[in-house]
């Protein structure tokens, strides 16, 4: 990804294919086509299958709001299991849905997103800090989300840390060596890993434990004055969507090819196409002056 510009948009595919978000999110066939098209239409450099946080909390027990944009319902889990992840059908629905993605675009890289340890336990309502026992189950329910999508040959996994996560949130799991452990089994299959945390401030203990990832999106200031001997660095455009995108100012001072650019979050499925592909023109245009 480094030097080019990686848009995550997967639910403005409900808007492209004219289904609704639950049509896509419990058919793989609805999935796939969404996201197809979308990609199709967008002409991007990586395809987002996924990038709905109610597909993971409800593999680890959790009930979905079926609104415009899905929510967790409150209330968490009553039962977290890490063994029933990968029997749970809209983790089936997914798996499927990649097939039939990676089928279609044989030649275009394949993204997935799921949860990061923080937000998995924020929505799962563990306390803060979790308890032991509760970061031992939320480390084997991302250890299985991470093998369900290198099982299914994706190419590169999105951890998306909630903007509601703050650096408190992170903390334990940081402490704990979780997002270290990601990068681990990503490893294991040969399959890139990106840090999605655009909100979070970069500490020392921050850039030591996130450097085994692929890539790392965090706070662009904190970003760019970062040293990274593995990682690479990733940058949030502000405004996508809107028709008016602008890339950071921290962008000035790096080498165009030693970082990427990306978007602080999936895109409302009501966000005009014409807004979206005016966006990517102009974030193109800017690379290529670069």
């Amino acid at each position: 990804m480094r030097g080019t510009f990686v848009p995550w948009l997967y639910a403005i595919g409900s808007s492209v294919r004219n289904v609704s978000l639950r049509d896509m999110a419990e058919d793989p066939v609805a999935m796939a086509s969404a996201v197809v098209d979308s990609s199709k239409l967008f002409k991007t450099t990586m395809v987002c299958v996924n990038f709905d946080p109610t597909l993971w909390a409800e593999a680890a027990g959790c009930g979905t709001d079926w609104q415009a944009m899905p929510t967790t319902a409150p209330g968490g889990s009553a039962d977290p299991n890490p063994d029933a992840v990968k029997e749970a059908p809209r983790i089936a629905t997914l798996v499927d849905a990649i097939a039939r993605v990676k089928g279609a675009l044989p030649n275009q890289p394949v993204s997935c997103a799921m949860p990061g340890p923080a937000t998995l336990a924020s929505v799962l309502e563990l306390g803060i800090p979790p308890a032991r026992m509760d970061q031992f189950t939320v480390g084997e329910l991302t250890g299985e989300f991470v093998s369900v999508l290198c099982e299914a040959q994706v190419d590169n996994i999105v951890i998306v840390e909630d903007p509601r996560c703050d650096e408190d949130a992170l903390a334990p799991w940081v402490e704990s060596g979780q997002y270290a452990r990601i990068a681990k089994l990503t490893d294991h299959y040969s399959v890139a890993s990106t840090l999605l945390c655009p909100q979070l401030s970069l500490t020392q203990a921050h850039i030591a434990e996130f450097d085994s990832l692929t890539y790392v999106v965090a706070e662009s200031g904190s970003t760019a004055a970062a040293h990274f001997d593995h990682a690479i660095k990733g940058f949030c455009v502000e405004g996508f969507g809107t028709g008016n995108v602008k890339a950071t100012g921290e962008l000035g001072a790096l080498e165009p090819d030693s970082y990427f650019l990306t978007t602080r979050w999936d895109l409302d499925p009501d966000t005009d196409l014409a807004d979206i592909q005016q966006d990517i023109a102009t974030v193109q245009e800017l690379l290529a002056r670069r």
